[in-house]
């Protein structure tokens, strides 16, 4: 009877832990969102709602624009064996809880920040609640106490679809894309050094703990591939800017010298197959290297690149309107009441543009 208690403890734990890494995962996909975007409830609870609105909605979304997010929470016969009855009562509490209001008015405007309402759609038989999130400048710095997951985590902790979502919507540049796979080099190597500790009997921080149980080395081995093999396709499609074409190049040149002194090494030693071989990775790296250096840059075009400029325009006409010696007529005036919007639109147009991991 002690072993079977036991066993339920840790069946319990087990269960919990798996919810918790199930609302993590979600909340990584609905903090990357850039716009409108559907999400499914299905199989979550109290503790697992709980757990997502915090570190999904809890804190504002980086983004430029207004959004509504959907989330499914019940339906017809073909759908509800997949959704708890009170699900969306559940849900709906748990949005009160972070300070959410219930609005049956609300739309995706940025007057309705922190709203939600409730729908039941009779043509798709299915249940909705759609949620308008509270949202910030992409470059808004988190106070103390941001519970909100950085670009990194995001990248970290997302599913492999999520990811490759944001790694679309966020790194557009190979520069972008390659900073994100050094992150993901760096969790796979800090889980590799707490699976170390694991094997050695030494026992874990619970920082250690929380970030063993939230990673996945699978997962992360397979963003990692997802991500050099895009990397391969921006090179061999020859989208690099001037200075990542110049980085790649310089990374070649490094592991050609590496290889040299390897062959060296093989020759000095009598090992002719070794040798031979590195003689063939070496061509195949002067291969390369030479279809990099034959490249033509590119020039990246920056997100809301019209936007901006149009933007910049209306500014530069106010500064010249202010500039003037002559009196303001009151339409003058009220233009000029326009530019701390403007400048604040400015702002996060830029910082949109910019995405993850940019310099």
């Amino acid at each position: 009877r002690v072993r079977a208690r036991g066993d339920r403890l840790c069946s319990g734990r087990e269960r919990r832990r798996m919810s918790e890494d199930k609302a993590k995962k979600l909340a990584a996909e609905i903090q990357a969102s850039s716009s409108s975007e559907t999400f499914d409830l299905a199989g979550y609870g109290p503790e697992g709602l709980a757990q997502l609105v915090k570190a999904g909605l809890g804190t504002p979304i980086r983004s430029a624009e207004m959004m509504r997010l959907t989330f499914v929470c019940g339906g017809g016969k073909k759908v509800r064996q997949k959704y708890a009855d009170n699900l969306p009562t559940l849900f709906g509490d748990a949005l009160k809880s972070s300070g959410f209001v219930e609005d049956r008015g609300a739309a995706a405007s940025l007057d309705c920040q922190g709203r939600y309402k409730f729908q039941h759609d009779t043509d798709k038989d299915l249940k909705f609640v759609h949620v308008f999130p509270r949202i910030a400048p992409p470059d808004t710095p988190g106070g103390e106490g941001d519970a909100a997951l950085s670009p990194a985590d995001l990248v970290i902790f997302a599913d492999l679809p999520a990811f490759r979502t944001m790694v679309a919507k966020k790194t557009p540049s190979f520069s972008q894309r390659r900073r994100a796979l050094d992150v993901l080099k760096a969790a796979k190597a800090r889980l590799a050094a707490i699976e170390a500790k694991l094997a050695e009997l030494q026992p874990l921080s619970e920082e250690e703990q929380s970030y063993y149980d939230s990673s996945d080395a699978d997962g992360l081995q397979a963003k990692q591939d997802f991500l050099q093999a895009l990397l391969e396709e921006m090179i061999a499609a020859g989208q690099l800017t001037k200075p990542e074409q110049s980085a790649v190049l310089e990374q070649l040149q490094q592991k050609l010298e590496a290889v040299e002194a390897q062959v060296a090494a093989a020759a000095a030693a009598g090992s002719s197959k070794k040798e031979a071989k590195l003689r063939e990775a070496r061509e195949k790296l002067e291969a390369r290297r030479a279809a990099v250096s034959a490249l033509k840059p590119i020039a990246n075009r920056p997100k809301f690149a019209s936007e901006i400029g149009a933007v910049q325009k209306r500014l530069a006409a106010l500064d010249a309107l202010e500039r003037s010696a002559k009196v303001l007529s009151l339409d003058d005036a009220l233009k000029l009441n326009a530019r701390p919007k403007l400048l604040e639109d400015l702002k996060a147009m830029q910082a949109e543009s910019r995405g993850w991991f940019a310099e």
